[in-house]
């Protein structure tokens, strides 16, 4: 088995360094070409599934990489963004509060209106491990966003040594695979 996980490619609130959460931004220009580069790099691979964010901006590059492929693309919602509530729009750099909080796993540092990490990584691992069990020696595709990118990197590798969870994101339109290897521990 071999899950292939692509964030979606740029949008104009990645440029304003904007938290976009659940909010349903569009690619811009950029994020179009990167999805069209992204198809290129994969033309020769094959997909079984394809299973994608029901966010805008995960839809359309999944539509672009999956150009001319006979496969269907499966939304689900456990693979959405997290909700990081009253914070969706704002400056992640210049709020400090956001920026120092948010990604805590501390139940007793959590930001109101957002959904708390441990609850957004639950619905990950819920989807990754039916996705494993029901989709086992197939070569899976996930589209989805930044954050969800930490998750699933933090359910196969584990905790990242130097304990920043953010270290696990991933660029808009990078790739990451995750085979047998990461997959097999999970069995």
């Amino acid at each position: 088995m071999k899950i292939l996980f692509i964030r979606h490619g740029q949008t104009d609130w990645n440029i304003q360094e904007r938290v976009q959460g659940s909010s349903d931004i569009p690619l811009n220009e950029t994020g179009i070409k990167q999805a069209h580069a992204v198809k290129e790099m994969l033309k020769k691979h094959s997909f079984d599934e394809v299973i994608v964010s029901p966010l805008e901006r995960a839809r359309h590059t999944a539509s672009i990489v999956c150009e001319g492929r006979d496969v269907e693309m499966i939304i689900d919602r456990r693979i959405a963004e997290r909700d990081f509530g009253k914070y969706e729009g704002v400056s992640y750099r210049q709020d400090t509060e956001y920026y120092k909080k948010v990604w805590s796993l501390d139940m007793n540092n959590q930001l109101e209106t957002v959904e708390s990490y441990i609850a957004f990584y639950g619905r990950v691992v819920d989807f990754l491990e039916e996705i494993i069990k029901k989709h086992y020696g197939k070569t899976v595709l996930l589209v989805a966003h930044g954050g969800v990118s930490i998750a699933v990197a933090q359910y196969f590798k584990g905790a990242p040594e130097n304990g920043d969870y953010r270290s696990y994101l991933l660029d808009n339109c990078e790739i990451a695979e995750y085979d047998e290897t990461y997959i097999k521990k999970k069995l």
